[in-house]
């Protein structure tokens, strides 16, 4: 037994489909089943459930799929500060962002930090902060960068720039040559939204709330799951939205839509990163966790 059959092991466990992790790991699916039986025959226990044709987790399987995770980022670990103690951070950093970041911050921050630490691969899922919580907690992202708030035993958030929403109007709208609307202008307007379980969509529907305004309310004429989604159909006409100011930039540029706040409202929030609590943190999060928050980060987006 090796750490090849913990790493066999930890992706079926994973995908529970083993087509998907002999595609993963680039090994054959009788090479993969002859691993799954060396690790059983050495624990004498069975590991994986077969029956009505799928692959789940037994009690045992469960139990060692802990230890398996801790052995494997032990050794990651171990690797990388060995490389950093030479000068030199390498590895893979897997992380989790949700659309208005992915697109509007972090390509910035990974180009400066990929010339800073250019051994470090960077793996980005693109996704809403439901998801991105989910996969934190399951351990296949490192880190999240979520513009919801999240309340979890298990992870730990913290804050790392500040974000206003704004009421996006298409150009041309009679609305949008004012610089403030009032909750009742807001509440007459058909909205294209983001899906539930977006970061953005949480956030304005607390705030409007706390203003007095139901958010079930709202002319809600679509929902879709994809900024550049949302904005398209607020350049189209077909209703207005709630969004990030950093989002609709170019919009705002090519002057396709036009932005306005809520008199007496002001939908702030916080961009946040979040972790596993339960995870051991490498070099490579320690140092991107750093560089997040370092001075030179802030003062390009103002923080």
């Amino acid at each position: 037994m090796n750490l090849s059959h913990f790493k066999v092991f930890k992706i079926l466990a994973q995908t529970e489909n083993i087509t998907k992790a002999s595609k993963l790991l680039e090994l054959s699916q009788p090479t993969i089943n002859h691993n799954i039986y060396l690790l059983e025959q050495h624990y004498g226990a069975k590991l994986f459930d077969r029956s009505n044709k799928k692959l789940k987790l037994t009690r045992f399987g469960e139990v060692l799929v802990k230890y398996v995770n801790q052995i494997l980022n032990l050794v990651e670990q171990s690797e990388q500060h060995i490389h950093e103690l030479v000068g030199e951070l390498r590895g893979s950093l897997n992380l989790g962002a949700s659309h208005t970041i992915a697109e509007n911050v972090l390509p910035k921050i990974m180009g400066m930090f990929n010339h800073d630490y250019p051994e470090v691969t960077i793996h980005l899922e693109v996704t809403n902060t439901r998801h991105i919580v989910d996969h934190i907690l399951d351990n296949k992202l490192d880190l999240g960068l979520i513009e919801g708030p999240v309340t979890h035993d298990n992870i730990i958030s913290k804050p790392f720039m500040e974000d206003e929403l704004l009421v996006v109007l298409p150009y041309n709208h009679p609305l949008a040559i004012k610089k403030n609307l009032t909750i009742k202008e807001v509440a007459n307007l058909p909205f294209v939204l983001r899906e539930e379980g977006s970061g953005t969509r949480v956030v304005m529907e607390s705030t409007l709330k706390g203003a007095g305004l139901d958010p079930s309310d709202l002319n809600t004429v679509m929902e879709l799951g994809n900024t550049q989604a949302v904005i398209g159909a607020v350049e189209a006409g077909l209703g207005a939205t709630i969004l990030s100011g950093l989002a609709v930039s170019k919009e705002i540029q090519l002057k396709t839509v036009k932005t306005c706040r809520i008199s007496n409202v002001n939908i702030v929030r916080n961009f946040s990163i979040i972790i596993n609590k339960e995870k051991p943190s490498s070099s490579i999060i320690q140092t991107f966790l750093g560089f997040i928050n370092s001075e030179e980060i802030k003062k390009i987006f103002k923080v």
